[in-house]
Formats: structure tokens, C-alpha cells, sequence
């Protein structure tokens, strides 16, 4: 088999910060790929988790038990700034559920 001409979409190694073909992309994405989210207040010093309210559905409710059986009902989590930090053994695993119509990207 003979080597390809064209490696990496033609595209050099060094240009490639994302893992992605970056030269199919436009300036819009590209820009949308390098930005860097702000950290949240909260994540930059010490925190506890407090248990919230019981999480709900405001329309379908039936519909929404069926699809997501497992969250549904159960009681949401606030992160309150604290004195004490979480032990260094403790992980913290976020998950979100989006809803809505289409969105850009």
C-alpha cells in the first residue's frame, strides 16, 4: 500500500491543539474551540454539597420518570462556599440535563 499524500487532512501537526481536523473549521469555531470557560466562584475556594429540593418536571412529568428513571424525583445538590474543604478522596461528579430547542454549534 503506498503512503498517503495528504496526512492529516493536509493539515500540520503543530496547528492541531484540539485533536480535530482544524482546517475544516471556520474562524467561528475555531474561536469557539480555543475559548476557555470561566471556573465558577464557587469551584475556586472550598466548598460543601447541601441537599436541595426534590428535582421535577413541569410538564410530562410521566414522560420524564420514564426517560430519566434514575434522577427524577431524587434531591438536587447546591454547592455553598465553605470553610472546610471536600476530603481529598472525595470526588465530585456533575451531571446536567439539557433541554430546549436546537442549539447553535
Amino acid at each position: 500500500m503506498s503512503p498517503s499524500i495528504f496526512t492529516n487532512g493536509g493539515a500540520s501537526a503543530e496547528n492541531s491543539t484540539t485533536g480535530r481536523f482544524t482546517v475544516v473549521y471556520s474562524e467561528v469555531q475555531t474561536s469557539r474551540l480555543n475559548y476557555s470557560l470561566p471556573l465558577p466562584s464557587v469551584l475556586k475556594s472550598s466548598f460543601k454539597i447541601v441537599d436541595g429540593p426534590l428535582s421535577f418536571a413541569v410538564d410530562n412529568p410521566g414522560e420524564i420518570a420514564e426517560l430519566f428513571s434514575n434522577p427524577f424525583r431524587q434531591l438536587s445538590a447546591m454547592l455553598v462556599p465553605s470553610e472546610s474543604a471536600l476530603l481529598a478522596d472525595q470526588k465530585l461528579k456533575i451531571g446536567v440535563a439539557l433541554s430546549g430547542g436546537q442549539a447553535p454549534g
